[in-house]
């Protein structure tokens, strides 16, 4: 499964949508969403439950963050999508 987190740390349902994820899904960051990359325990933790964290690095850069401050991996659009395509299921929010 994939799940979208578009909102920010601040908007309490973005992190329930992160405690769905199960070993083997992808959680993509975007939008506001990305602010998550910069939190260390977070996403060592997601990654030890081998759930994958990706970040549009475009929307991490844009809210004045360099790519070595992201914990999570960077992807461009092109990655997005191609993830998009290859998980099926979704949860968006």
């Amino acid at each position: 499964m994939m799940i979208i987190v578009k909102y920010p740390p601040s908007h309490s349902i973005s992190l329930e949508k992160i405690k769905l994820a199960k070993s083997g899904d992808v959680i993509a960051l975007l939008q506001d969403g990305v602010l998550y990359a910069l939190d260390e325990k977070l996403i060592t933790e997601l990654k030890n439950k081998g759930i994958e964290v990706k970040a549009l690095k475009d929307d991490f850069v844009c809210r004045g963050y360099s790519e070595e401050e992201s914990f999570a991996d960077l992807i461009g659009y092109d990655e997005f999508i191609d993830l998009t395509v290859e998980k099926g299921e979704k949860v968006i929010g």
